[in-house]
């Protein structure tokens, strides 16, 4: 009866450890499909700073302008993309002007982007240039 229950205790002890590794290497999976989908959302988001930042300076009205994109890509898919713009420009004008642009461009990139406009209009900008 007594080697019995050594059997008994051996072979529960085999479950828990083989339970244990099995829970380790689900969670080990579970990380690197993160750091995947991090990666990914990273890579989407560098991609349409790129693409906005490439549209503003080929404008030649607007090559002079310190204006920059930053895009932030969510993890969760059906959440959309945020594309901030910030810098100055010196009239009002060139702030819708740089707006139409980067909402085109982004656009083309993916359809989910919501641009927020952090320009400011300054005119002395105009006079020192």
């Amino acid at each position: 009866m007594q080697q019995t229950a050594t059997d008994s205790a051996g072979g529960s002890s085999a479950a828990i450890l083989v339970l244990l590794v099995i829970g380790l290497l689900v969670i080990i999976g579970i990380g690197v499909k993160l750091y995947d989908l991090k990666r990914k959302r990273e890579v989407e988001a560098v991609h349409l700073q790129a693409r906005v930042s490439d549209a503003l300076m080929r404008e030649a009205d607007l090559i002079n302008l310190a204006v920059t994109p930053t895009a932030s890509v969510p993890w969760w898919s059906g959440t959309p993309a945020r594309l901030e713009v910030t810098g100055r420009v010196p009239e009002p004008q060139m702030r819708e002007q740089v707006l139409r642009l980067v909402e085109r461009e982004a656009k083309q990139v993916r359809s989910d982007v919501t641009v927020v406009d952090r320009l400011q209009v300054d005119a002395a900008i105009h006079r020192a240039a």
